[in-house]
């Protein structure tokens, strides 16, 4: 199976996690390139592509929508993966990407994990901080410490078992 691992990295996040999930493709014919060296004529080459992007203001960033849409032949299989500031869930940052490939490919899956929002200037962190009342802004705290240094090594992991057992599926 000819397989793509292709990402946008604002911060390092994102490019770590397809760096993972290269290393659980080993042993597949596995290309891991940044988005912005793939062309997009080359997608169709390929039986699957890991397509993934950090999630900014809810979104993924405009070049994996940019790729997609100047692809005239598609590969038959994507799997989504994404970094993300939110603890919880994040919203779909990808509905736009999702659009243009359900039109002719399958989306198998979807990983994502949390990521140091490290690209936010302290300054500006700051000012989001004391814009919140006082018990909101405890949370926001507790939640950006609890954000330092990940994706870790455990996301790292989960990344990376991830790739394998879809490989498996397959």
């Amino acid at each position: 199976m000819k397989i793509l691992v292709t990402y946008f990295s604002q911060t390092g996040n994102t490019e770590k996690v397809a760096r993972s999930i290269y290393e659980g493709c080993q042993g597949e014919d596995v290309d891991l390139k940044p988005i912005k060296e793939v062309d997009p004529s080359d997608l169709k080459n390929f039986d699957l592509v890991f397509l993934g992007s950090g999630i900014y203001a809810s979104r993924v960033n405009k070049a994996l929508s940019d790729l997609v849409a100047a692809a005239q032949e598609l590969p038959l299989k994507f799997i989504f993966f994404s970094t993300h500031a939110s603890k919880e869930a994040y919203q779909d940052g990808f509905k736009v990407v999702k659009k243009k490939i359900a039109e002719s490919s399958q989306i198998i899956d979807e990983f994502d994990c949390c990521g140091d929002n490290i690209g936010v200037p302290e300054a500006m962190r700051k000012a989001m901080l004391e814009r919140l009342p006082e018990d909101k802004r405890k949370e926001a705290e507790e939640h950006q410490q609890w954000l330092k240094g990940r994706p870790n090594e455990e996301d790292l992991q989960n990344a990376k078992n991830f790739a394998q057992s879809v490989i498996k599926k397959l």
